[in-house]
C-alpha cells in the first residue's frame, strides 16, 4: 500500500555476493543452465538483457540486480513477482509505481567486484530520496600502482578532474603519497572515498555523473571509513546540505559503501543501519512462491 502518516518509514539494505554464484558458468552462455533456477522467474525482456552480457561476470552481477530489485518490491509491497518491475522515471532512474502513480518503496542499487548492494525505503515520507555506491579501491590496484609509478599522483587527479570539485582536487594532491605501496594504497582509499561518495549523491538526486552542477558539489573532510572522525559535510554552491545523511562504511576489507538519504519535506530522517548479506536461495525459494501463488 502507499506510504501514510501512520506508517513509519522502514530501511532495507541487502548486499548480495555473486563471486561463488554459479562457478561453473565461465562464460556468459553457460548461465543458461547453470544459473536456470534464477533466470525461470524472470521475463523473457529480463533473460535477454542478463544474457547480453559478454563477459560472465558481469552477467552475473546484472541477474543480481534484477533479482534484488524483484524480491524487494514483491516482498514489501505485496505484489505479484511478475509485476514487482522497476520502471525509468524522466531521469531515467528505476522506480516502482503503483497504479495510482504512489511509490511505496523507493530503492536504489549498486554493483561492483561481484557484489550487488541495495538500499531501499518502504513508506517512505514525501521528500525522501536514497542513493547507494559501492567501490573496491583492489579491483584496480594494479592498474592504479602502474599510473602512479608512471605518471603521478597528481597525473592520476587531474585524469578525473572534471567530475570532481576544485577543493576535492586540491585535497587529493595535499596527500602527496610517496612511492611506497601503503602510501599508494592510503592515497587511492581516499580517491575512490569521495568518488564513491559524489557517486552515491547523484544516484539519490536522480542526475548522471554529467549533471551540469556537479562542480559546486563539494565532500569536504571525506576520508576512508577508518580514518574518518566525524560526519561526511556536504556543500553545494558555497551553502552547506543540511537535508541529507551521508554514510561511508567499509565492508569485507575490500569494499566501501556510501549511502546517501534524503530527509522528508517535513525533516523525516530514515534510519540507516548495517547491511545483510542474502543468501541466493533464500531470494530464490521466494520468487518461486510468489510467481506460484
Amino acid at each position: 500500500m502507499a506510504a501514510n502518516a501512520t506508517s513509519s518509514p522502514v530501511a532495507i539494505q541487502w548486499v548480495l555476493d555473486t563471486r561463488a554464484l554459479w562457478p561453473a558458468a565461465l562464460q556468459t552462455r553457460d548461465l543458461s543452465t547453470v544459473a536456470s533456477r534464477a533466470l525461470s522467474i524472470l521475463s523473457q525482456d529480463e533473460r535477454d538483457a542478463v544474457l547480453r552480457y559478454y563477459h560472465a561476470r558481469d552477467a552475473k552481477l546484472a541477474l543480481g540486480s534484477v533479482l534484488l530489485k524483484h524480491y524487494a518490491i514483491s516482498r514489501f509491497c505485496g505484489v505479484p513477482w511478475e509485476e514487482a518491475v522497476a520502471v525509468r522515471d524522466k531521469r531515467t532512474k528505476p522506480v516502482f509505481l503503483l497504479p495510482d502513480g504512489s511509490q511505496p518503496l523507493i530503492f536504489n542499487v549498486s554493483h561492483q567486484a561481484g557484489l550487488v548492494v541495495l538500499i531501499a525505503v518502504h513508506h517512505p515520507p514525501p521528500g525522501v530520496a536514497v542513493g547507494v555506491d559501492v567501490v573496491c579501491p583492489l579491483e584496480r590496484r594494479g592498474r592504479d600502482h602502474q599510473t602512479l609509478a608512471s605518471e603521478g599522483w597528481p597525473h592520476y587527479v587531474d585524469v578525473h578532474a572534471d567530475v570532481l570539485s576544485l577543493n576535492e582536487v586540491a585535497a587529493l594532491k595535499g596527500i602527496t603519497p610517496g612511492s611506497a605501496a601503503a602510501e599508494r594504497d592510503r592515497a587511492l582509499r581516499h580517491f575512490y572515498t569521495v568518488w564513491c561518495l559524489r557517486e552515491a549523491y547523484v544516484k539519490m538526486t536522480g542526475d548522471a555523473l554529467l549533471a551540469s552542477w556537479l562542480g559546486e558539489l563539494e565532500m569536504r573532510g571525506f576520508a576512508p571509513p577508518e580514518e574518518m572522525r566525524g560526519p561526511q559535510e556536504v556543500w553545494f554552491k558555497g551553502q552547506r546540505v543540511e537535508d541529507v545523511d551521508v554514510k561511508l562504511t567499509s565492508l569485507l576489507d575490500d569494499y566501501m559503501i556510501s549511502t546517501v538519504v534524503r530527509r522528508g519535506d517535513g525533516g523525516e530522517q530514515v534510519e540507516v543501519g548495517e547491511f545483510t548479506n542474502l543468501d541466493i536461495d533464500q531470494v530464490l525459494a521466494f520468487g518461486e512462491a510468489a510467481k506460484a501463488s
